[in-house]
């Protein structure tokens, strides 16, 4: 069994009009509704693609029932620790010229009873199945807990050390991880976020962010997936880097492609794939996200098919 955990879903609201008029009153139509959350795409994914998938964290009045409504069209399964307040709301505002704005409310304050429960949820998880992998997935709501993303590992290692973890997040959340003693064995950047945290310019350049990582606290992550658009990947594994090419597909919608590649990570570690082949299955499920209108959402089908042109190379100094 995998198991995601999105400590600050959304519900996402998404806008198109001609010219956002800022100060001024602007009429609009939703376009679409969704559950928001990086742990709710990847379940979905890891779910479709065929794993026994449980999918927990916070959620709270309407926005927490409208997801869990939303989740009985899936295959995943939700365990859930309710809360006071509710779900955040994130809006996407989209103009006739391309141009994006995205006004994301930061989640209500989480205490610790809740943090308590949560860990309390996972250990249940844990003890009563067979858990390959688990991801800590998307930023941290208000909250006063100090380390929580470096406490949840701990108390996974506490009760399988054999379980991977994989961390789906970005900036100070990451940063808190990297600085403590409690470390998972993936995580998933994309190009700007690891130039952003290691404070270079951004690169698809492979030997660039190589040599970064290589002078960096990253290098204490086992497993590293840099994703790098269309352009492909670089993976670090253990001391070696290898870079990831595909053939190019048709993109509809990029969003949740991350995510995506989670939950094929996910499906893989519960398969015992080598390391090659979980790989090709996260790249491929990531890359299968983006020929879909969905987010979150692939066909078996298609990632099969990625899998076949997908072309793992060391990289040499």
């Amino acid at each position: 069994m995998e198991i995601t955990v999105t400590v600050n879903p959304s519900v996402d609201r998404l806008y198109e009009l001609k010219q956002l008029k800022v100060g001024q009153l602007n009429r609009v139509q939703l376009i679409k509704k969704m559950v928001g959350g990086k742990g709710i795409n990847a379940a979905r994914v890891s779910a479709n693609l065929g794993a026994k998938t449980v999918a927990t964290g916070f959620l709270a009045g309407s926005n927490g029932k409208y997801i869990l409504e939303q989740a009985k069209n899936d295959q995943y399964k939700c365990k859930f620790i309710e809360t006071n307040g509710n779900t955040r709301n994130c809006y996407t505002i989209i103009q006739s010229n391309g141009e994006k704005t995205e006004i994301n409310e930061y989640g209500d304050h989480i205490s610790l009873q809740y943090f308590n429960q949560l860990l309390e949820t996972i250990e249940q998880l844990i003890t009563k199945n067979s858990v390959a992998a688990i991801s800590l997935n998307g930023s941290l709501p208000p909250s006063e807990i100090h380390n929580f993303y470096p406490q949840i590992i701990a108390k996974v290692r506490e009760l399988n050390p054999n379980i991977k973890i994989v961390l789906d997040t970005s900036g100070e959340a990451l940063a808190d991880v990297l600085n403590s003693h409690f470390l998972p064995d993936f995580i998933k950047p994309n190009e700007t976020e690891v130039a952003e945290l290691l404070s270079f310019p951004v690169t698809k350049n492979y030997k660039v962010i190589k040599e970064e990582i290589l002078k960096s606290k990253l290098i204490r992550i086992p497993n590293i997936i840099v994703s790098l658009g269309e352009k492909g990947a670089l993976f670090k594994h253990k001391h070696d880097f290898y870079s990831i090419k595909l053939k190019p597909v048709k993109v509809v919608n990029t969003e949740g492609s991350g995510d995506s590649l989670v939950g094929g990570l996910l499906y893989a570690l519960g398969k015992n794939y080598g390391f090659q082949e979980a790989i090709k299955w996260a790249i491929a499920s990531g890359t299968a996200n983006a020929m879909e209108t969905k987010t979150g959402f692939v066909q078996l089908s298609k990632v099969l098919e990625i899998i076949k042109t997908i072309k793992i190379e060391r990289i040499t100094d």
